[in-house]
C-alpha cells in the first residue's frame, strides 16, 4: 500500500479510531519529528488526489507517521474493513440494498386505470408499487417475468395499501413462483403482467457506494456490537438537511429491519388459515422511537421520514436543523433480521396439563429455549418460551414467524425475555410439527456518529 492509497484510506476512517492505532504502532519508537512534518506538509499540499473531508482533523505528522512505518498490507487492511464494508451497499428510493440494483427511476402510466409509481429489484428483494383505478379483484394474477430468464415467475407474496399524494394505491412484495420462495436475481427487463394485459418494462441500474462518497462511522460504544457496523451520508441538494443511515453485518445473512429501538415492549404475530382463502398473517410492535441529532450546544432535532418515501427499511431521514453546524448523531439501536427458517419443531401435545419440554433453539446471534406445552381446551393448546438465553444481553429476540400445515391459527405475544404463542386447531389432535423463521433482533449499540 502505497502513501496515496493509505491517506486516501485515513481519509474515510474516524479521528478517534485512528489516534489509537497510530498511538500502538507509534510505542517505543524514536523518530525525528521535525522531518516527518516537513515531509508530510509537502505531501499533502502538493496532492491533487486526495478528497478533502470536512471532518478529518488529524494532524499531518500522525499520517505521516503511518506512512513512513511502512503499515503492513495485513494491518492495513484490518484498519479498513469498516470502509470495506460500505461499499457494496446500494441507495435506491429511500433504502439502501446489498449488491447490485435496479430500479424505475419516475413513474410509469401503463394505461388510463394503472400507473406504476416505483419498482425495485435486487437480490432476494422484488418490490412494487402502483396506483389505480381498478379494485382489487380486477387487478387479477399479477406477475413479473425477467427478460434474461423467462422460465423464472415472480408473483406478490404480501401486499398492502400505500398513499401516494391524494391518490390510494398498493405496494407489492414479490416471491420465486417456481420455488415459493424469496430467491430472486437481480434484472433489467421484465414483463408485468397485470388486469389481463402484459407489458414491457425497462429499469435503471442503480449505484453502489464507493470510495469517493463520505461516509462518517461511528464511535465504539461501551456496548461495543462486533460484527456490525453503522455509518451516516449526507445527502446534498435537498431543502433540509437530509440524511442516510448505512448498517453492514459481518453475517451476510442477517438483514436490516429498521433503524431505531422499538416503542413498544410487547411484539403480536401470528397467521391463520383461511381455507380457500389462502393464509392471513399479522403483526403489531413494529414502530420505533425517534431518531436525533445535536449540536454543539446540545439542542436536538428528530430524524423525520420523508413524506415521498419509497423502498424499504427506510434509510433516509431528514431534519429541520440547519445546514451549517456540527452535529452529533445518536442511535440507540437497530432491529435486524434474518429472513430464511431457522428451525423445525416437532411438538407432542398432552392430552391434558402441562409437560416440560426445554429444547433450545439456535438463531445464531442469540438464543431460546421452549420451556413447557400445555392444553387448554379440545381444540388449543400455550407454548412458552424463554427468550435471550445466550450470554450477549445486548441482542434481544424481538419476534419470530410460526407456521404448521396441521394448525388453524398461531398467535404469539413476546415480551422482554418471555414469548407465549397459541396454538388453536380445528379438531382434537396431539402433535404438531412447527416451523420458525424470519426471527427478528434488537440489537442495543448505543452508536454515536460525528457529522463534522
Amino acid at each position: 500500500m502505497n502513501e496515496d492509497k493509505l491517506i486516501k484510506l485515513l481519509n474515510n476512517m474516524d479521528d478517534d479510531l485512528i489516534e489509537k492505532e497510530i498511538d500502538k504502532l507509534m510505542e517505543g519508537v524514536e523518530i525525528d519529528m521535525d522531518s516527518i512534518k516537513k515531509k508530510a506538509c509537502e505531501k499533502l499540499n502538493n496532492s491533487k488526489k486526495v478528497k478533502s473531508k470536512k471532518r478529518i482533523k488529524l494532524p499531518y505528522v500522525a499520517v505521516a507517521c503511518i506512512c513512513l512505518l511502512t503499515i503492513t498490507t495485513v494491518y492495513a487492511d484490518d484498519i479498513s474493513q469498516v470502509i470495506k464494508s460500505f461499499f457494496n451497499k446500494t441507495p435506491v428510493y429511500s433504502t439502501i440494498v446489498d449488491g447490485k440494483a435496479y430500479y424505475l427511476r419516475e413513474g410509469y402510466e401503463l394505461d388510463e386505470d394503472i400507473k406504476l409509481e416505483s419498482v425495485m429489484v435486487s437480490k432476494g428483494k422484488l418490490e412494487m408499487e402502483l396506483t389505480t383505478d381498478l379494485s382489487e379483484s380486477e387487478l387479477e394474477d399479477i406477475n413479473i417475468i425477467p427478460k434474461n430468464d423467462p422460465n423464472v415467475v415472480y408473483y406478490p407474496g404480501g401486499y398492502g395499501y400505500s398513499q401516494f399524494g391524494e391518490k390510494k394505491g398498493y405496494s407489492f412484495s414479490f416471491m420465486n413462483k417456481n420455488e415459493e420462495n424469496y430467491n430472486i436475481d437481480p434484472f433489467k427487463d421484465f414483463e408485468l403482467k397485470i388486469a389481463g394485459k402484459s407489458y414491457d418494462i425497462s429499469l435503471e441500474e442503480a449505484e453502489s457506494l464507493d470510495s469517493n462518497d463520505e461516509i462518517y462511522i461511528s464511535k465504539a460504544s461501551d456496548n461495543e456490537i462486533k460484527g456490525v457496523n453503522i455509518g451516516a451520508k449526507i445527502i446534498e441538494g435537498n431543502e433540509k438537511l437530509t440524511i442516510q443511515l448505512i448498517a453492514s453485518f459481518e453475517d451476510e445473512k442477517l438483514e436490516l429491519s429498521r433503524f431505531g429501538k422499538p416503542s413498544e415492549i410487547k411484539v403480536s404475530s401470528g397467521f391463520e388459515d383461511l381455507g380457500e382463502k389462502g393464509t392471513m398473517s399479522f403483526s403489531s410492535g413494529n414502530k420505533t422511537d425517534s431518531i436525533y441529532i445535536f449540536d454543539e450546544m446540545d439542542n436536538k432535532y428528530e430524524l423525520e421520514i420523508p413524506k415521498d418515501t419509497k423502498g424499504s427499511p427506510v434509510t433516509v431521514f431528514e431534519t429541520e436543523a440547519p445546514k451549517d453546524k456540527n452535529f452529533i448523531l445518536k442511535l440507540p439501536a437497530i432491529i435486524a433480521s434474518y429472513h430464511e427458517s431457522i428451525d423445525s419443531i416437532s411438538l407432542n401435545i398432552p392430552d391434558e396439563g402441562e409437560v416440560s419440554l426445554n429444547k433450545e433453539i439456535d438463531f445464531k446471534i442469540q438464543k431460546a429455549i421452549i420451556k413447557n406445552i400445555k392444553r387448554v381446551s379440545p381444540t388449543s393448546a400455550e407454548v412458552e418460551f424463554d427468550l435471550n438465553t445466550d450470554l450477549d444481553k445486548n441482542i434481544n429476540i424481538r419476534s419470530f414467524n410460526l407456521y404448521s400445515d396441521n394448525i388453524r391459527k398461531i398467535s404469539t405475544e413476546f415480551i422482554n425475555d418471555k414469548a407465549v404463542m397459541k396454538l388453536e386447531f380445528d379438531k382434537d389432535i396431539n402433535a404438531a410439527n412447527i416451523n420458525i423463521s424470519y426471527p427478528k433482533f434488537v440489537i442495543n449499540g448505543d452508536w454515536v456518529i460525528d457529522l463534522k
